[in-house]
């Protein structure tokens, strides 16, 4: 089942590790933002990303740095290519582990660039902090409650001296383990009993937990390049794994770091996300991964469409009646779903009737002109602006997504 394309609320959603495959995407490979994206996060890693995904060197995605940086430029480029070509532009994003990366960068916290240099730092933290263990190991247990697994780990720790920690709650029954596998084994019995089913993940580390501090210190002295927090070009809010909260800016470098030794808390941020109104998602991913969690979360949430048919979303929202569209409606939903606000300055005031009337008399539906699209982006910035100055209340998210929009009709 697929949910219409109309202005309720969306989420874009990242894979982490694991989704890559060869010729992911491919189908894609014709837009210039594909290229672009492939060929900003070869020059910069040193990674021929297209002979990876598409050529002779496929055998390299079994690489983590590579399968990261492949992952990350694939799907900021269809993110691109959503919102340039089709002027999808969600309401927020969420990526699971080496997803909130691409996330990020899709949202307008960071550039392709600055995402491509943390990834690439990022693993090599990891990645070095990984062989201090024999056989550092993260298991999926299936089957018993995930608090109940919460509470068995906390115990073990704490009364056995078992290393072991929760490193992922992707459902209600799902959750993962990360620490030695020899810790994983003497911890495993205690919940194998109650019905418990692990299954090693094969990652290679005790990823998402404490066990990875070293890797934290490390990646905290190499990142004085994140930009100024105080200046924000976010285009959609990103549901963070650490806090299962809408990220600030201000917060980015710390969640960066903290991202690295806490469990990834994806039910909660769906849940999260759900009480924030959101009813639609869209899996920017080469297979099904997000989308089978949101199903067991067993919340209010539709797909656009199953990531097997992104490209077909791509031609089918792509129309320039559909871009006017969604246009108009991300318009009206600023003028017109809430009441006029409660403002001291009557001037202010009449000037927001004033456009919502002056809008009202001249499009009764979706702008079919570049001047009429021209009109209404202009109404729409003075009624944001008006808000803005007059409320105290900011509204750069919704210029600038309002921007893009605008943007993807006249494309």
């Amino acid at each position: 089942m697929s949910a219409p394309l109309d202005s309720a609320k969306t989420v874009f959603l990242f894979p982490g590790v694991g989704a890559q495959q060869a010729d992911m995407f491919a189908a894609f490979r014709d837009f210039r933002e594909y290229h672009d994206c492939l060929s900003e996060v070869s020059d910069l890693s040193g990674v021929d990303l297209m002979a990876v995904i598409h050529g002779e060197q496929r055998d390299a995605l079994k690489q983590v740095r590579v399968s990261q940086l492949a992952l990350t430029a694939t799907t900021v480029a269809i993110a691109r290519i959503l919102r340039q070509h089709c002027g999808l532009i969600p309401d927020y994003v969420m990526g699971h582990s080496l997803g909130q990366y691409p996330a990020l960068c899709a949202a307008g916290y960071l550039d392709l660039a600055t995402v491509t240099r943390v990834v690439s730092l990022r693993s090599e933290a990891v990645e070095a902090c990984a062989r201090r263990f024999e056989q550092g190991e993260m298991c999926w247990v299936l089957h018993v409650p995930a608090e109940t697994v919460v509470q068995a780990v906390e115990t073990a720790r704490r009364e056995e001296g078992i290393e072991i920690y929760v490193s992922a709650i992707d459902a209600y029954d799902q959750a993962t383990v990360s620490g030695e596998m020899a810790e994983i084994r003497r911890f495993a019995p205690r919940l194998e009993a109650a019905g418990a089913l692990f299954f090693p993940l094969k990652i290679g580390g005790p990823f998402h937990s404490p066990l990875m501090e070293a890797a934290r210190a490390q990646l905290a002295a190499a990142l004085d390049f994140l930009p100024d927090t105080t200046t924000d070009q976010r285009v959609s809010r990103l549901v963070c794994n650490v806090s299962a909260a809408e990220l600030p800016m201000a917060g980015l470098k710390a969640s960066i770091l903290q991202h690295l030794v806490s469990p990834v808390q994806w039910l909660r941020s769906q849940q999260y996300l759900a009480g924030q109104g959101v009813t639609r998602y869209l899996e920017i991913s080469p297979k099904a991964v997000q989308g089978y969690l949101v199903q067991r979360a067993r919340l209010p949430m539709q797909p656009l469409c199953e990531p097997q048919a992104l490209f077909s979303l791509q031609q089918q929202a792509s129309s320039a009646e559909r871009r006017a569209a969604r246009f108009f409606q991300r318009c009206c939903f600023h003028l017109y779903s809430e009441p006029l606000p409660a403002l001291e300055d009557d001037a202010a005031l009449q000037r927001l009737r004033q456009i919502r009337q002056e809008v009202k008399q001249r499009l009764a539906a979706a702008p079919a002109t570049a001047e009429e699209r021209r009109f209404l982006l202009q109404q729409t910035r003075q009624w944001l602006a008006t808000i803005e100055a007059e409320a105290g209340v900011s509204r750069s998210l919704a210029r600038q997504s309002l921007q893009c929009l605008y943007e993807a009709t006249e494309g």
